[in-house]
């Protein structure tokens, strides 16, 4: 992370410390694949009253990159957010910076856990529709501080990398998915299985941001089974019916 000079404690202003964003060759998206200790963990070994503060920093941060983004916080919002002193955020972060960091960290944690699919779905569409299901609450409750991230991301290439990288996780999942019920002889082996991942994959996402950003009113199950049954129809499988809790809800609208 490149180097910065420590705010001083009693600084409310928008000192350079506060204003400067993690770059060089360890950023954001170095420590997601690599050693994340290295760079997001206290600079000092924590007790656990030490541990739950620096939680309950992370938790307020959260809240005021999310109000106010990311140019426009400062340490002592935060400190007011966590109900601290305005000195205590530099004992467990350096800068702004540092905090940004440590809270998309942690998001991106939170995402990767939220995401993952275990084996208790064997059969193709149930795995697809949970985890179309699962894509769209996450991404419905985190949207506002991934949409924090790319603004950031326009000018800081470390966190418009970890977004791409991220994304691409998410892809290589569905491809991997693809790869094994074709050689299951479910789907056609003649189809690009990352071609079909991608470009599935875009749908679900690209609906979303649409769905958020436009502030549509749609029910979220309808919306689920909707896609869910277009992965299914785009690689042969077969189509599920619409929830009977969807079809009501869509009847009555």
């Amino acid at each position: 992370m490149a180097t910065t000079m420590r705010a001083q404690a009693s600084s409310d202003g928008g000192s350079a410390s506060e204003k400067a964003l993690p770059g060089g060759d360890v950023g954001v998206a170095a420590s997601i694949g690599g050693d994340a200790n290295s760079v997001l963990a206290p600079r000092d070994p924590l007790t656990e009253r030490g541990r739950r503060t620096r939680e309950a920093l992370l938790v307020a941060a959260r809240t005021v990159f999310e109000d106010k983004g990311y140019p426009d916080t400062r340490i002592s919002d935060i400190a007011v957010e966590a109900g601290v002193a305005h000195g205590t955020v530099y004992t467990y972060f350096e800068d702004k910076a540092a905090v940004f960091q440590a809270v998309v960290y942690e998001l991106t944690s939170q995402l990767d856990r939220e995401w993952r699919i275990g084996q208790e779905k064997a059969d193709p569409v149930a795995r697809i529709a949970e985890a179309n299901r699962r894509y769209l609450e996450s991404y419905t409750k985190h949207s506002r501080l991934l949409e924090v991230v790319e603004q950031v991301g326009t000018t800081e290439p470390q966190y418009r990398k970890l977004l791409t990288d991220f994304r691409q996780r998410y892809v290589e999942r569905a491809v991997a998915g693809i790869r094994r019920i074709q050689r299951d002889g479910t789907v056609d082996k003649t189809l690009d299985p990352y071609l079909a991942g991608s470009a599935l994959c875009a749908m679900v996402e690209g609906f979303g941001r649409q769905w958020l950003v436009r502030r549509e009113r749609h029910d979220p199950q309808l919306v689920s089974d909707t896609l869910t049954r277009l992965w299914a129809s785009a690689l042969g499988l077969p189509i599920p019916k619409a929830s009977s809790s969807a079809t009501t809800k869509r009847s009555a609208s």
